[in-house]
C-alpha cells in the first residue's frame, strides 16, 4: 500500500471514528444537555445546565430556591414552600460551591426571575476539595458562565462519554430505576436504589456505604477563596434583600471524625464570622451518631431534611431535637404525605 491510499485510510478512518462519536453522544446524550427523553434519566447529568434550562425556559413559577452541594438534593422544595408559603425549586448541584450558588443566582436575577428567598446548606468538604471544573457533568450553563450556546453543545459532542452513555442505555432497561433527577419538576434527586438495598439486605448495605474511616483526626488546610466565595454570596443576598436562611449540616460523626478538632472549629467559626446568623445542626448528637438516619458517610435521608427544614422554619427549636415548648402537649407535624415527625419529650420522632 502507498503512502497515499494509507493516509486514505487514516483519514477514513479518523472521520468514521469521529461521527460514530458525534452521533453516540448527540442520540444516546450521556450527560442529557441536548434534550432527548427516549431513554431514562441516567447518573451523569449536568444539573448545572439542566436546572438553569429549566428555570429559564420552560415557564417555572419558582421564587425561592434550595442550594448546596449533593447533600441538599434530597430537600423537597414542595415541603419548604409549605413551610414558607413561598415556591421553592430544587437548585442545588453536586459538589456545588458557593460561587456556583453565586454565580446561577445572579443569571436568574439577570434573566428576570424573581428571586425571595435561599435556603444553603453547608458543608466542609467543598471548602477543602477543588471543584472538578469543566468536567461534563459540571459544565455551567452559558447563562452562567458566558460561554457561547455554540461552544457549550460542540463540546458535548466530542465529549468522552462512552462509559456514561453506556450506563445511561443501561439504566434505561433496568426493571427499576436506581436514580432519578428530576430536573424538570423538584430539582431534587430519589436514590431508589439505596433505598431498596438499605432495606433488603441491611448488613451488605451497611458494609457497602460504611465502611471504617481510613483516618481521622486530620488537620485540613482550607481554601481560603471559598470562604471569600461565601462572604460575597452573603452580601450580595443581603443587598437584593433576599431572605436567607443557612445553616451547616448535621455531619455523620464518623464523617467529622475524619477531620480534628481543631479544624472544624476554625471551619466554624470562619463561618460564623461571615454570618452570625447560620444554624449549627452539627451537634445534633440524636441524628449525627445514628447511622440509620444516613444513606452514606455523608448524604443524609429525605426525613433528616425535612426535620432541619421545620426547625428552620419555626416548627421545631434550631437544634432540630428540641420542641419549641417542651411544656406543650405532644405536636405531630405533617411533613409530606408519607412522613410524620411528633415532637415529645426533647425528641423528634419519624414515623414512616
Amino acid at each position: 500500500m502507498n503512502l497515499r491510499a494509507w493516509s486514505y485510510w487514516v483519514a477514513s478512518a479518523f472521520l468514521l471514528g469521529g461521527m460514530a462519536v458525534v452521533t453516540f453522544n448527540y442520540f444516546v446524550d450521556p450527560y442529557e444537555v441536548f434534550g432527548h427523553h427516549y431513554l431514562r434519566s441516567g447518573h451523569s447529568v449536568n444539573e448545572r445546565y439542566r436546572k438553569v434550562e429549566h428555570l429559564l425556559h420552560d415557564n417555572v413559577q419558582s421564587d425561592s430556591y434550595i442550594l448546596g452541594s449533593s447533600v441538599m438534593g434530597v430537600y423537597d422544595p414542595k415541603v419548604a414552600s409549605q413551610l414558607s408559603g413561598r415556591s421553592f425549586y430544587n437548585l442545588s448541584f453536586l459538589a456545588g460551591t458557593p460561587q456556583e450558588a453565586f454565580d446561577t443566582l445572579r443569571a436568574l436575577k439577570r434573566n428576570g426571575k424573581p428571586i425571595k428567598e435561599v435556603l444553603i446548606g453547608v458543608d466542609f468538604f467543598t471548602f477543602y476539595e477543588r471543584p472538578k471544573g469543566n468536567a461534563p457533568m459540571a459544565r455551567q450553563h452559558p447563562e452562567v458562565s458566558g460561554e457561547s450556546r455554540t461552544s457549550f453543545f460542540s463540546s458535548y459532542l466530542f465529549a468522552s462519554g462512552i462509559f456514561q452513555g453506556l450506563t445511561r442505555v443501561a439504566h434505561h432497561f433496568q426493571a427499576q430505576p436506581s436514580i432519578f433527577f428530576d430536573v424538570d419538576g423538584s430539582g431534587e434527586y430519589h436514590l431508589y436504589e439505596y433505598e431498596r438495598n438499605r432495606v433488603s439486605d441491611p448488613a451488605q448495605y451497611e458494609r457497602d456505604h460504611f465502611p471504617a474511616n481510613a483516618w481521622t483526626g486530620t488537620e485540613v488546610h482550607w481554601i481560603d477563596e471559598r470562604f471569600d466565595e461565601f462572604a460575597a454570596l452573603c452580601s450580595w443576598l443581603d443587598e437584593n434583600r433576599i431572605d436567607a436562611k443557612i445553616f451547616i449540616h448535621p455531619f455523620y460523626r464518623e464523617t467529622l471524625s475524619t477531620i480534628s478538632e481543631k479544624s472544624y472549629r476554625e471551619f466554624k467559626d470562619r463561618i460564623l464570622i461571615i454570618r452570625p446568623d447560620v444554624v449549627d445542626f452539627s451537634d445534633s448528637n440524636a441524628i449525627t451518631s445514628d447511622k440509620s438516619w444516613y444513606y452514606d458517610k455523608r448524604h443524609y435521608r429525605p426525613v433528616v431534611a425535612d426535620m432541619i427544614m421545620a426547625s428552620m422554619y419555626g416548627v421545631f427549636s434550631d437544634n432540630g431535637i428540641k420542641p419549641q415548648q417542651p411544656e406543650t402537649p405532644p405536636l405531630t407535624y405533617l411533613v409530606n404525605s408519607s412522613i410524620e415527625l411528633q415532637c415529645q419529650n426533647g425528641k423528634i420522632h419519624p414515623t414512616l
